[in-house]
């Protein structure tokens, strides 16, 4: 309202001062117009010149008062300003201390406060305060209580630990002079141990030297060792080796040292060296090998030894017979044959592992870094890396990271243990039966049950695959694996000769004997393609060979022997070569019209199947 009351007067005022203004510049004009002044015209001028004046003067005082009011607003302003700045500054300082409450923690949060439940049993019967606060407060000071009460344990315990420390130190002063006193107790008793059979140093140095055995052979170790000490079955576990180059050397640079390995044969050592420097490099073995003693007869022990070669990352295992003068295998032993090597000791010891190739996929790579050819073998002197050597290790990958399988290797010590025992079993039973079928006998461990034989041996020899074009069928050769060997035998009953081939798998006595006839009578050659009675004896030798697997396995060959001389009997006096002494019931049956060539031996006769 004021404010229109003062435009409105302002508006009036410029009015006036206009219309004054028009009203002096006519009065001027006129002024200037007229040749004389008048007196009326000036009278008016002036009393204009006074109004705008007193117009002036009034804007002037208009002017001030409006600068007073102006000055007096801006004061009032200006203080109202400055309270809001603070209520401002206020208000922000109650926002902070508000998030201060908010995030207040207190210090027992961050302790580790003894579970609310036991402090509730600390109780009793006493309740604790309904108001949570004062319930905290009360808890705090029995935790406080607690503290001090533990503190005072704390610091009775630790004076007992080093009480106990000191006691500690003196103890382990005086185990440390134990050791030199046991060794010279070891030294001087070293006669009375010998005498009582107690090989305490011998299992000490043992000890020793297991502890610096590649894990591989240390596996092989401690997996046999633990299972024939746990079954008392008589088996030695002997570690072998220089300790103190085994000591020089560490898992990455064990394959850069050169060391020549000993191995040792079934009559002598001797040392395998390798002159070319490559293969010298490639085939390092680790001067620690792995030697056990297998009890496999009365007097007779396999001895197997274990090495690690250390570039190729697998196991090699070389085996020889120990004969002593008491057994009773000692006049029957002869040296001379293959069938004693090592090689064919082990060859096929589990299915197909004939310990060619080295099974780590990664030797041809080795053997090219190195500058030698990728089906370089390894040398026999230091064994043959066999697939159930490196399951005996633990061994079942060879990529970076593969570990040893102790599982593997603990399963596999018991088929090794057995499958050395009749391996070399059957391999002596099978040199002794060649000895005498060189001779033209049989043995009398491998009789059967059978009336006289009138078939005599007329001869024996091993023959190779190459040498038998022409002699029988080629389809039926087929059969037979240039891994087997080959023996000829020709036994004779008058005028008729009977010439058969027996093939021996590597793995005999497990796969039985394979016979192929050939028979030369006046009547002509006879063999299983023209004549059914030939048929039907190597179906007795070959399809029911399991019969003379009944009464054991490692006469097996003698048996088949006997099994061919009995039945060649049958044939030529059946078919009337020669005067009939046996007795038939039927001479021929079934629609091939063979004899009889199953003996009854209750009722010592032959009858058909």
């Amino acid at each position: 309202l004021q404010l229109n009351t003062f435009i409105e007067v302002m508006v009036d005022a410029c009015l006036q001062y206009k219309k004054t203004c028009s009203l002096l510049h006519e009065s001027l004009n006129k002024l200037q117009g007229l040749d004389e002044p008048s007196q009326e015209v000036v009278e008016n001028c002036m009393q204009y010149f006074a109004q705008l004046k007193k117009f002036n003067c009034k804007a002037q005082q208009q002017c001030r008062r409006v600068r007073d009011n102006t000055r007096q607003l801006k004061k009032k302003l200006d203080s109202t300003d400055l309270i809001l700045k603070n209520l401002q500054f206020e208000e922000i300082y109650l926002q902070r201390e508000i998030t201060k409450c908010l995030q207040y923690k207190s210090v027992d949060e961050e302790l580790s406060l003894i579970q609310e439940s036991e402090y509730l049993i600390s109780l009793g019967d006493e309740k604790p305060p309904p108001d949570q606060h004062e319930h905290m407060l009360q808890r705090l000071k029995w935790e406080l209580e607690q503290r001090k009460a533990m503190r005072v344990d704390q610091e009775r315990w630790e004076k007992s630990k080093v009480s106990l420390e000191e006691e500690i130190a003196g103890l382990k002063g005086y185990l440390a002079s134990l050791p030199p006193q046991l060794e010279e107790m070891l030294a001087t008793t070293a006669q009375v141990q010998d005498y009582l059979g107690m090989k305490l140093v011998h299992k000490k140095t043992q000890a020793e030297m297991a502890a610096w055995l590649p894990p591989q052979l240390y596996n092989i170790y401690s997996q046999v060792t633990g299972y024939t000490e746990y079954l008392k079955l008589g088996t030695t576990v002997t570690i072998n080796g220089d300790l103190e180059i085994a000591k020089n050397l560490s898992t990455d640079d064990a394959s850069d040292v050169d060391e020549v390995v000993e191995i040792e044969t079934k009559h002598s050592k001797r040392r395998s060296a390798v002159n070319d420097p490559g293969k010298k490099k490639v085939f390092k073995a680790h001067p620690l090998t792995v030697e056990v003693i297998v009890p496999c007869d009365d007097g007779v022990h396999a001895k197997v030894l274990f090495s690690y070669l250390t570039k190729l990352k697998v196991v090699t295992v070389s085996i020889s017979l120990m004969i002593t003068t008491a057994s009773p295998w000692r006049d029957k032993f002869s040296v001379g044959t293959d069938y004693m090597s090592s090689k064919e000791l082990l060859c096929a010891l589990w299915s197909e592992d004939y310990g060619d190739e080295c099974p780590n996929p990664d030797t041809p790579s080795i053997l090219n870094k190195n500058s030698l050819p990728s089906k370089t073998k390894i040398p026999n002197s230091l064994g043959r890396p066999f697939l159930w050597a490196q399951r005996l290790a633990g061994i079942t990958g060879w990529s970076s990271d593969a570990k040893l399988d102790v599982a593997t290797s603990r399963e596999t010590v018991p088929h090794f243990l057995e499958a050395i025992k009749q391996r070399c079993l059957a391999r002596l039973a099978l040199k002794y039966q060649l000895r005498n079928l060189t001779t033209n006998q049989t043995v009398k461990e491998g009789s059967i049950s059978q009336p006289t034989l009138l078939t005599e041996i007329g001869s024996w020899k091993e023959v190779q695959l190459d040498s038998l074009s022409g002699s029988y069928p080629e389809r039926t050769l087929k059969h037979i694996s240039d891994k087997d060997t080959l023996y000829e035998l020709v036994v004779k009953r008058g005028k008729t000769s009977c010439k058969s081939l027996l093939t021996l798998s590597l793995d005999y006595p497990v796969t039985p004997p394979f016979t192929l006839l050939q028979v030369e009578s006046p009547a002509g050659t006879a063999t299983s393609h023209n004549d059914n009675n030939i048929r039907a004896i190597e179906e007795e030798l070959n399809v029911h060979i399991d019969e003379l697997y009944e009464k054991g396995v490692e006469y097996v060959l003698t048996k088949v022997v006997c099994k061919l001389c009995m039945c060649l009997d049958v044939y030529v006096e059946g078919m009337g070569l020669e005067p009939q002494i046996k007795f038939f019931i039927n001479k021929f049956k079934g629609p091939d019209n063979v004899l009889p060539y199953v003996f009854n031996s209750d009722k010592q006769y032959f009858q058909h199947r």
